[in-house]
């Protein structure tokens, strides 16, 4: 059974939001410690960027360095930057050496380069290159977002010898389930489970069980959402990360894929709709109205063509004024039916699921679904349009706009993404204003220009 709102996982009561708000008009007075660690880090850190920099520090103070690191790292990388660069330096420093490596990259790699060199400058040698290696990828390929922190054994090891090592060392590492076996020069040679480990006689090698072939091994260099896909694809837990060389520096972990998968959502969320890709709800107006204008102010003239194309039909219109009535139904269906397929489209994109050669065939099919959605959407609207004005022309004329302009938004919704990444854009960036401007000016025209033959 679901635990009720208020209570968590195993039973406890946990703060709830509201909660969080009355203690934080109380000066966070009366706060319980064994409710507080029962509260998600993440709800945590969603009251935590609301409040005040004063107030921010006044609340993490009364949480353990390792709390206060697993609320960090829920949080944005800005948002757990501004929080960290506010702290004295001892306690930065503490709240840095409790987190894994690659989440305490993900926080540093968003400090002011003075606050970065400062921090990184007063941690062990150690972990300051562990992290400064991690700050050498970009933030978006596989290198970036891995943990050098890896399960591994040598392939000429005997099994005892490798549960033993593991015994000792494992406890360092996430995701026990899956070990990589390496050479002699930290090559990757294959991969062995915990369960295999475990049943194995324990005089066999390890290159005698593992599977030489790993699903998802990917170069540091590559692309994250590569990373994600390839676990999406083979239900993995974890992935490898290579060096040139194929050595095995790290891997990514399905913690960090939901990460990356989430923002990548987001992104292109946003991004298809003309706004910032990092925006927030919380972000401040010059912020917000800076990262939308730019795409506005292209909708801006698209919007403009469409008007062009009304007016080139203006004497029609006095003459019909009927034809101004239906005219926003047949760009809103148009608009709708491109929409489906642009979603469509650009998720298989993503995914991966759109190969070479598919461009053809899927056009085609998208074109048929388009014109089919439009005749059948077109006969109601006929039907409607006649019954309320006794003209059958004009039903006909609704009739005929929704089919053809309803297949032509359908394969243009398939080819705008695919000509964007073919230009090398990003198929979310801009898709749907093009759409826009296919529904509103050939869409309009379509539909103006058959009722002026068939009405005028």
């Amino acid at each position: 059974m679901a635990p009720e709102e208020g209570e968590s996982a195993d039973g406890g009561e946990k703060y709830r939001f509201e909660d969080l708000i009355s203690l934080y008009e109380n000066d966070f007075r009366g706060l319980d410690r064994l409710k507080l660690s029962r509260t998600s880090p993440h709800e945590l850190g969603q009251f935590l960027v609301r409040l005040e920099a004063d107030d921010q520090s006044s609340f993490l103070r009364k949480l353990s360095d390792r709390m206060a690191g697993e609320i960090l790292s829920e949080m944005h990388s800005e948002d757990s930057a501004e929080v960290l660069a506010q702290m004295k330096d001892m306690r930065a420093l503490r709240i840095l050496s409790n987190l894994e490596p690659d989440d305490a990259a993900y926080i540093v790699r968003q400090l002011e380069p003075a606050d970065r060199d400062r921090l990184l400058g007063k941690l062990p040698i150690d972990a300051a290159k562990t992290i400064y290696d991690l700050l050498s990828y970009a933030h978006d390929t596989a290198g970036g977002v891995m943990t050098p922190h890896v399960n591994k054994v040598r392939g000429d090891w005997t099994v005892d010898e490798a549960i033993q090592m593991l015994r000792r060392e494992g406890g360092n590492n996430e995701n026990l389930d899956t070990i990589y076996a390496i050479d002699g020069d930290g090559r990757l040679q294959g991969s062995v489970t915990l369960h295999q480990l475990i049943l194995a006689q324990g005089n066999r090698k390890i290159s005698q069980i593992l599977v030489p072939h790993v699903h998802g091994a990917c170069h540091a260099d590559d692309p994250a959402a590569q990373a994600a896909q390839a676990m999406a694809e083979f239900g993995l837990q974890s992935v490898p990360v290579l060096d040139s060389l194929g050595r095995l520096i790290g891997m990514i972990t399905h913690d960090d894929v939901i990460d990356i998968l989430q923002e990548s959502a987001t992104k292109d969320i946003q991004i298809l709709h003309g706004a910032g890709a990092d925006e927030t709800i919380h972000d401040s107006v010059a912020y917000s109205v800076t990262r939308r204008i730019p795409w506005l102010l292209v909708n801006l003239l698209t919007a403009a063509l469409g008007a062009l194309v009304v007016s080139l039909f203006q004497s029609s219109i006095e003459q019909l004024t009927l034809l101004a009535v239906f005219m926003t139904l047949n760009t809103s269906l148009g608009a709708n039916a491109g929409g489906q397929t642009l979603a469509v489209a650009i998720r298989s994109l993503a995914l991966g699921d759109w190969k070479r050669g598919d461009t053809l065939p899927i056009c085609l099919r998208e074109t048929i679904k388009g014109l089919s959605n439009g005749f059948l959407t077109g006969l109601v609207a006929a039907l409607a349009c006649t019954i309320l004005t006794r003209n059958l022309l004009l039903g006909f004329t609704v009739f005929l706009a929704l089919t053809l302009t309803m297949g032509l938004c359908g394969i243009a919704g398939a080819l705008i993404p695919c000509g964007l990444r073919r230009l090398h854009c990003d198929p979310a960036q801009s898709a749907y204003i093009f759409l826009t401007m296919v529904t509103d000016t050939i869409g309009m025209y379509i539909f103006l220009r058959l009722g002026c033959w068939l009405l005028l």
